[in-house]
Parts: C-alpha cells; structure tokens; sequence
C-alpha cells in the first residue's frame, strides 16, 4: 500500500502520516460489526480515522468519538474525519486509551477497534509501526477490561484479530465478563484457511455464539458474492 489518498463511495482516506494504512481488515470490520442507528460509537486505535467514518457513513445519527495515541495519526484521522460528509458526528482525541477510558464518563453502544497483534514478533526499528501494530502499547486485557465500563448494557464489543488468537483471545473476554455472540472467519480462497476472524462480544452473554464463514475470492480468484454485498456501500469498485 503507497502513501496515495485511498477513495471510498463516500469518503476519502489521507494516509501519509500513518504508520498503518487502509487494508482491508480494518475494511471488513466496519462493513460487518453491529452498529446502532443512533447513540455512541467508540473506535479504540483509530490510525487513519477508516472505522470512525465508516460508522458515520453507516449509522447516520450516531456520534463517533475515535482514540489515537499517535500523535501525527490522530491529526491526519482529524482531518480526515473533516472533510467528509460527517465531521459534525466524528470527534477524534489524541490519547492513550487507558488515561482516556479511566478518566471518562461516556458510555458506548458499540465498541470497534483492530488492534494490534504481534504479539509474538520482534518490535519493528520503526518507532511510529511499532507502536501501531505492537501488543506493547495496547492489549487485549486492555481492550476487554476497560471496554466493560465503558459499554452500555446492551451494546456490542467488535474486533478483528488473527484466527490463530481466537481461542486466547476469547478466553481474556469470558475473564473480564463478555461472551461472544458472532464470529466469522475469514478465507482469502476456499484452499487457504482462515487468517482473520470477526469476532462480537456482549457482556453476560451466556447464549451460543453464531459461527460464520467469509470467503473474499472463489477458487476462481473473483470476489465472492458475500463479500461483494457486505463492502459494497465503500467500495468504488463494487
């Protein structure tokens, strides 16, 4: 991915001074997380600002608030977030979510983020990729634990990480009180087996979880209809 702007139907992502850009992870969590038509909606590691706006484009009375402790992210998401249709609903804050989630008393009816995962890898000599795609400056216990008080009753924790963490992760979920109510699994092709997965949580939700699969090309290589339908409304190509 170069540093050119990436157009969307409806938006437009400036993305020089990110350390992560737009892929299409960030792109399959917000077409598939639960959003609410109104209320607060909470985007935890906002980089470029993709998931704050695409809520805004999807759930058209509803006010996003995006965290980024970047400090250049944060301001390139800010404008990002202003010159599109939803500037008046999007607030993004240059912060580390800790600080901020202890220190605030709004409350969420859906939570996204894509966190990073490399847990296991070496840190990047990249100071502004590590900090982006590190486990060292957000983790999962983070995520799930702060998320608890910050979540209305009834809203909806969303994330995508590696399939390969699902279990782990999902067992520091049922730790802090969440039970998950869907997971998809992404393949790339049918031949190839899943290396993202889709993954909602509620808490004290004690039901069965929907289990799902996400093939995003056919064994011919084209885009398989699901995936057509479910980023349709941003991509230009779709």
């Amino acid at each position: 991915m170069t540093d050119r702007d990436f157009c969307f139907k409806q938006f437009k992502i400036s993305q020089s001074d990110c350390a992560m850009k737009v892929g299409t992870d960030g792109v399959l969590l917000g077409a598939w997380a639960s959003l609410p038509t109104q209320g607060n909606i909470l985007d935890i590691g906002a980089g470029t600002g993709i998931l704050s706006l695409m809520a805004a484009q999807r759930s058209q009375q509803a006010t996003i608030t995006g965290i980024e402790i970047d400090n250049a992210a944060a301001r390139q998401a800010r404008s990002n977030a202003g010159e599109s249709p939803w500037c008046d609903r999007i607030n993004i804050v240059n912060s580390d979510f800790a600080q901020w989630a202890t220190a605030t008393q709004q409350q969420f009816d859906s939570i996204l983020s894509n966190p990073p995962y490399f847990e296991q890898s070496l840190l990047s000599p990249d100071a502004a990729r590590t900090t982006a795609r590190h486990t060292t400056s957000l983790q999962y216990e983070t995520i799930f634990e702060l998320s608890r008080r910050l979540i209305l009753p009834q809203g909806t924790l969303s994330l995508i990480i590696p399939t390969a963490l699902y279990t782990h992760v999902n067992s520091i979920a049922m730790l802090h009180g969440w039970g998950a109510t869907r997971h998809t699994q992404v393949h790339t092709t049918p031949r190839k087996a899943a290396k993202r997965s889709l993954c909602e949580w509620q808490r004290n939700h004690y039901a069965p979880c929907q289990e799902n699969t996400l093939y995003i090309h056919d064994a011919a290589g084209n885009y398989t209809a699901e995936y057509i339908e479910l980023t349709r409304q941003f991509y230009l190509q779709f």
